[in-house]
């Protein structure tokens, strides 16, 4: 299927920089089948205001993203609606929206996925605070780890120094206070996920559907740290929700407040607010 003009988000330093030979081939693919197309590579500087400008001035009928999560995050951020249908390429570390979309997909066939009258899903978007997520919100814990990670320069790779902080965060991390919609309570973590997977691979919501207009609630309390062992392979294969220190369950709201800036995460991007708003934005096309 050729399309008149395709917008292509692409992030160069992705997966310490292995994104580039996945961003190549698909390059090489569109090119072969002759639809024109622009190209804005992602430099972490006023990002969402460049898609924004970019996509106001042309006219665009399909949106690729090369990346991972983060460069989701950035897209979705920078849609003026949500007419347009959105193809993921998963070139970053943990692809954790990508392989929820497309299973076990191979890379040259997702590639391919524009080529080919491909079917289009809905996945729902939200917003904290005005900012949107699709695929979760963590407070807490994996707040702090998207927080030490985005800020420190490690000389591992990216999977290696998210699991350094994971055992860190794990030893030292103190449960703030906060009030969650009215109810005040010490937690260790909060996630309000939309889709079952994030973290690399964490199956945190286990239960959750990507289009059914709901987050799913997850929330932790203050626990000690052979808890924190104990748990964190549980999260890993989505065996925790009937754990007595878990709440679970479905929202379409939801309001945080602390007395200190807590920190917290949409895609894995970091962000550390007193307040934070969630609600339900509306639903985006990809590509399957």
């Amino acid at each position: 299927m050729k399309f008149k003009h395709i917008l292509i988000v692409y992030n160069p330093s992705s997966n310490g920089g292995k994104s580039v030979s996945i961003y190549n081939e698909y390059i090489t693919n569109i090119k072969k089948e002759g639809s024109p197309f622009t190209v804005i590579k992602t430099t972490g500087l006023k990002d969402i205001e460049n898609i924004q400008r970019i996509i106001s001035s042309n006219s665009f009928d399909l949106i690729s993203i090369v990346g991972g999560d983060g460069t989701i995050n950035l897209t979705v951020n920078g849609l003026e609606n949500f007419d347009t249908p959105l193809h993921i390429v998963p070139a970053g570390t943990g692809n954790d929206l990508a392989r929820m979309l497309y299973g076990n997909l191979k890379i040259n066939e997702i590639i391919k996925l524009p080529s080919r009258f491909s079917q289009k899903v809905n996945i729902d978007l939200w917003s904290c605070n005005q900012i949107r997520f699709i695929n979760g919100f963590g407070a807490g814990f994996d707040g702090a780890i998207a927080k030490k990670t985005r800020s420190k320069t490690f000389l591992f790779s990216s999977k290696t120094k998210y699991w350094i902080e994971i055992v860190k965060q794990i030893l030292f991390f103190r449960s703030p206070k906060v009030e969650i919609n009215g109810e005040k309570t010490a937690i260790f973590m909060i996630a309000a996920a939309n889709g079952r997977d994030y973290g690399g691979g964490f199956k945190i919501a286990p239960r959750a559907i990507l289009d059914d207009k709901k987050l799913e609630f997850i929330q932790c309390e203050e626990i000690n740290i052979l808890l924190r062992l104990f748990y964190l392979p549980l999260v890993q294969a989505g065996k925790h929700l009937s754990k007595k220190a878990i709440t679970y369950k479905q929202i379409n709201e939801l309001h945080i407040s602390s007395n200190k800036p807590l920190p917290a995460h949409l895609d894995g991007e970091p962000l550390c607010e007193k307040n934070y708003h969630i609600k339900h934005e509306g639903q985006a096309k990809f590509l399957r």
